[in-house]
């Protein structure tokens, strides 16, 4: 009786787990900045869940960069695609960043909010060269 107990127990964690993991985000963003000369760049990124009830006008974006949240825009004609034309520290060769998403899901009476936050990801800054 017991070891069928231990099993219950598994198969209910693994299926609340699979119930936790409902939404994804894809980084579209290249992982180097093209030239040290250019001080901005484009961050991109596609987010998807799999909440029912979630329309694509109720979810925002941002790019969080230390302690800094940044908005993000809605791309044109693209269902759940963002991006956002950050300046770049000069100072840095390697800028770290993640991404975090807000949307509004129906409860049982009214609308709830909920935030998920991406996996951290790595931009590489080529530093110019000084001349001798």
């Amino acid at each position: 009786m017991k070891h069928v107990s231990h099993a219950l127990w598994v198969m209910l964690a693994s299926v609340l787990s699979l119930g936790c993991t409902g939404s994804r985000n894809t980084n579209l963003s290249p992982r180097t900045a093209t030239t040290a000369a250019e001080s901005t760049h484009l961050f991109e990124t596609t987010f998807q869940t799999h909440r029912r009830g979630v329309p694509p006008e109720n979810v925002k974006a941002w790019v969080v960069i230390g302690l800094a949240l940044y908005p993000m825009q809605p791309v044109p004609n693209a269902v759940n695609r963002f991006e956002a034309l950050l300046p770049l520290p000069a100072d840095r060769p390697v800028l770290r960043y993640r991404y975090k998403f807000e949307f509004l899901y129906p409860g049982v009476l009214d609308n709830r909010i909920n935030s998920t936050m991406s996996p951290e990801y790595e931009l590489t800054i080529p530093q110019a060269s000084k001349a001798p």
